[in-house]
This record gives structure tokens, C-alpha cells and sequence, in this order.
């Protein structure tokens, strides 16, 4: 399939696109890091727990000032957490940096085929796939995931075996659901595209044909 000739207009931001891209890349290495520091420590696993609204008085700035309020929830340092547990701490973080990698480069490669020209062609179908399937299930999975983490934290604090996954958390991930679904819709957008461009180039071909 031919390519047709980006304008200077839609290189420039294909090209800002792909920065920001490898920026996000870096962003995203650097949090996972980070995030695997701050959960796993040496005196135990690191977790935020929800607990009874109560009055709370901290300081902030170092100690420099300090500030009054209600607590709704605390970080907790579990040890002896179950095994199942800790894999799916693991797992959720994991999923978390992949579904990011994914996203990041599906979009890559849909603004390296725009700088070349290359609109509607089966790639940019493929990664804006990869996009809305990534927005669709990743989310779900790691509510999942964490779900599994906190109860097996909660057992290991002695509070009890947990409970599944709330329905409110889904609910709280819906936005990144709903943007999946619009991503799979320019997907199929995208392939009615092909299909015209490609269609239209038949075309041409016959009319060649009888002239």
C-alpha cells in the first residue's frame, strides 16, 4: 500500500508524539522502581489499608509545621505474608509497567507510520487493537491482582481472610475502560479505511485497464 506525504504540520507532532513517548518510557521505568522500593522494605511489605475515620494530628515539612484532620486509612508493613499474596503484588506491579510499555508503544509506532506517511495500513489497526485491549483488561486484572494482595495482607496481620474485590473498585477504573472501548472503535475505523483505500486502488486499476 502507497504512502501519502505527511504535511509539515503532522511531522512535527508525530515527531513531538515519539518524544513524549520515550519520556513516558523512562517515566514508567523509573516508577515501577520505585514502587517495588516502596512496597517491599525491611520491615515487611508496605500497604495502605482503609480504617475507621478518626481525628489525626501530623506534622509536615519535616516537622516544621503541623496540621490537623481525619485519618481514612494507613500504611501497614506486613511480614509472613502468604506466598500467593506477595506473587500477586508482583504481578500487579509487573502488569502495571507492561500495560504502560504496551500503550507507549502501540502509540510509537502509530506516530513513526504518520511521520512516514503511512495512515491507514494494517499496523496502525494492530496498535490501536493493542491499545483498547490493554485499557480494557489491564485495569480489571491488576483490581484483581490487588485484591488478592490485600487480603492476603490482612491474614497476615491477623484481620481476618478479606473479602473479593468491591464492586466500587471496578467502578473506579470505568473511565480507562470506556477509553479502551473508544480506542477499538477507531481501530474498526481505521480497517473501514483500509478497506476503502483499498477498494479505491481497484478501482483505479480497472479504469486503467479500459482506457
Amino acid at each position: 500500500m502507497t504512502a501519502t506525504t505527511a504535511t509539515r504540520s503532522e511531522r512535527a507532532d508525530a515527531s513531538a508524539v515519539i518524544f513524549y513517548a520515550a519520556a513516558a518510557l523512562v517515566a514508567v521505568g523509573i516508577g515501577t522502581a520505585l514502587r517495588v522500593a516502596a512496597t517491599f522494605r525491611e520491615v515487611g511489605i508496605a500497604w495502605s489499608m482503609p480504617i475507621d475515620e478518626q481525628p489525626l494530628s501530623a506534622t509536615v515539612d519535616s516537622g516544621q509545621q503541623s496540621i490537623d484532620g481525619v485519618a481514612q486509612e494507613v500504611m501497614v508493613f506486613a511480614t509472613g505474608v502468604d506466598g500467593a499474596a506477595v506473587a500477586a503484588i508482583v504481578a500487579s506491579i509487573a502488569l502495571w509497567a507492561l500495560a504502560a510499555t504496551a500503550v507507549i508503544g502501540a502509540v510509537t509506532l502509530v506516530a513513526w507510520n504518520f511521520l512516514r506517511g503511512r495512515f491507514f495500513v494494517p499496523s496502525n489497526a494492530r496498535a490501536f487493537d493493542v491499545i483498547g485491549w490493554t485499557l480494557v483488561l489491564a485495569p480489571i486484572a491488576i483490581v484483581m491482582l490487588e485484591a488478592v494482595a490485600r487480603n492476603g495482607i490482612s491474614a497476615a496481620l491477623g484481620l481476618g481472610a478479606g473479602e473479593p474485590a468491591h464492586p466500587i473498585e471496578f467502578w473506579a477504573v470505568a473511565p480507562i475502560f470506556a477509553t479502551g472501548v473508544a480506542v477499538g472503535l477507531i481501530a474498526v475505523a481505521f480497517r473501514r479505511g483500509i478497506r476503502l483505500q483499498q477498494e479505491k486502488s481497484v478501482l483505479e486499476k480497472e479504469t486503467e485497464g479500459l482506457v
